[in-house]
């Protein structure tokens, strides 16, 4: 039953709301608040038996208070009970000792109450337990000056004080175990609990450290030596044991030498960013060679700098990217190949469409040969292109003008008129799906210029503009020459360029507009 009660009154106010050490000292609170109750109540009875019913009244009024400051904490205003019960105690022996005189030794009680803040408060506390220390000093030492002016002081027969010395003494000895068995009790359990809890995360760490997949060092950057290492750090670089590490440092074991502006570059980040990454060839104990994935961190143990180094064998990683990189070459080469062979066929076909159209005499269908070999290049110039190009994915489209530009102007150069071309056009990539189509209406609208813009004249000028905007690209073809209504003669497709250039712009699905002003100029849009 008691055990229960004591339970009970020790938890007053403690709910999960409270941290560990609060809650220690809350319990403590409690508990000598019950003490002091009991003892108070105790002693209420022994006045009463000698007949001393002023102190026994006194005393029922301080068990009372202390009964009120358990209510306190239950309240959880256990920090104000805490303060509130040091000064009570103080108080109530301090006119305890003024009624009963320093001859009694009750004063004695002041030694146990003078250490109870030591007790309750917290050390970084230290002003308010001082400040309470201190009371209770002033309060025994004032005791001696001014007890035998006190209007408190009672007279009491000498055989009668001789009974209560005794009694006061072995209280003052009771109250004086009680705490600093609490004080005891407090500092051992605190050590215990911090012993078990630095215990467990010490064999928590070392486990990680052991089992871990990776090879993990500690190096000291004084000394630049290895002083701790993991067991797979012992397998991985082939070591017998871990004291095998101690005489090495951790460039000790790379494959390539690294020169001294190299390391004061990894220590310069190492102490600006507080930790390095890298890759690294490796060469373990028996000359064998891997590829590690390196990660430094900056620590500091007991003020002096380590390095916490990770190493992970990434080996068959960089095989896998030597592979893909190897496939990656051995695709692009063949798509080079594609694409040179493609342009040879495509110049073998307009060699041979060359070769036929000198047989043919009329020269209508000499002009129909030589326009179909002016297409054939313009997709055989991408092509070539692509070819030279680094990814193959994309081709200058600036430089295929001029080059297209180039070819047709060497195909037409019989005509007399002599016709200047002005290109504006600054870092356009297309890849082959826009490129040739692109390429085709380019090649149908600069041979429409030459065959019908400029009739019975000796100059003219075609300008050609590209532009890309955002994921929009437009190209602009524009001559000085005569003009005609090509809207309707795009609508009708009437000629086979005509329908080319229709079809092309489908292809890409855009749009084309004109213009017959001064000369004939077309607009070719699509998003690309």
């Amino acid at each position: 039953m008691f055990t229960k009660y004591w339970e009970f009154i020790s938890n007053l106010g403690i709910d999960q709301t409270i941290n560990r050490e609060n809650i220690k000292r809350l319990k403590l609170t409690n508990q000598l608040i019950l003490i002091s109750v009991v003892l108070t109540l105790v002693y209420v009875v022994i006045y009463y038996v000698l007949g001393l019913m002023k102190i026994c009244f006194f005393e029922i009024i301080a068990a009372s208070f202390y009964g009120i400051l358990l209510f306190f904490s239950f309240f959880k205003y256990y920090r104000l009970a805490r303060f509130l019960f040091v000064v009570a105690l103080n108080i109530q022996m301090y006119l305890l000792s003024l009624s009963l005189g320093v001859e009694s030794q009750v004063q004695l009680l002041f030694i146990p109450i003078a250490a109870v803040p030591v007790v309750l408060f917290r050390l970084k506390n230290v002003r308010s337990i001082l400040a309470l220390v201190f009371l209770s000093l002033f309060l025994l030492v004032s005791l001696y000056v001014y007890n035998q002016d006190s209007f408190l002081l009672i007279v009491i027969e000498q055989t009668l004080l001789l009974k209560l010395r005794p009694i006061f003494i072995v209280t003052s000895l009771l109250c004086e175990v009680i705490v600093i068995y609490s004080i005891i009790r407090n500092y051992e359990t605190s050590e215990v609990k911090l012993g078990r809890s630095n215990e467990l995360l010490q064999y928590q760490f070392q486990s990680m450290f052991d089992n871990s997949s990776d090879a993990l060092f500690l190096v000291d950057m004084v000394k630049s030596k290895i002083v701790k290492a993991n067991k797979r750090a012992v397998e991985l670089f082939e070591m017998e044991k871990e004291s095998d590490f101690f005489p090495y440092g951790g460039l000790d074991f790379h494959q390539d030498d690294m020169s001294l502006k190299e390391i004061d570059a990894i220590k310069a980040i190492l102490f600006e960013k507080g930790m390095y990454e890298g890759e690294v060839l490796y060469r373990t104990n028996l000359g064998k060679e891997f590829w590690g994935a390196l990660a430094i961190r900056l620590i500091y143990i007991g003020g002096k700098p380590f390095q916490s180094v990770r190493v992970t064998d990434i080996s068959e990683r960089k095989k896998a990217e030597q592979y893909t990189k190897a496939s990656l070459q051995e695709k692009e080469i063949l798509l080079a190949e594609i694409h040179h062979r493609v342009k040879n066929n495509m110049a073998v076909i307009s060699g041979l469409i060359g070769l036929q159209s000198s047989y043919v005499q009329d020269e209508k269908a000499k002009e129909l040969f030589e326009e179909s070999r002016n297409r054939i290049h313009s997709m055989a110039l991408i092509h070539d292109k692509l070819y030279q190009h680094e990814t193959f994915a994309k081709i200058d489209f600036c430089g295929y003008i001029n080059d297209l530009v180039d070819y047709i102007k060497s195909s037409y150069n019989s005509t007399e008129t002599d016709v200047i071309f002005n290109v504006t056009c600054n870092d356009i990539f297309l890849n082959i799906q826009q490129a040739v189509p692109c390429g085709l209406i380019l090649n149908e609208l600069i041979s429409n210029a030459f065959k019908h813009a400029f009739k019975d004249r000796r100059e003219g000028e075609v300008k050609i503009v590209c532009t890309k905007m955002g994921g929009k690209f437009t190209m602009m073809v524009s001559d000085d020459g005569c003009g005609y209504d090509v809207e309707t003669k795009l609508k009708a497709s009437s000629t086979l360029g005509l329908t080319l250039i229709n079809a092309l712009v489908d292809q890409l699905s855009g749009t084309i507009k004109t213009t017959n002003h001064k000369g004939t100029a077309y607009y070719i849009s699509f998003e690309g």
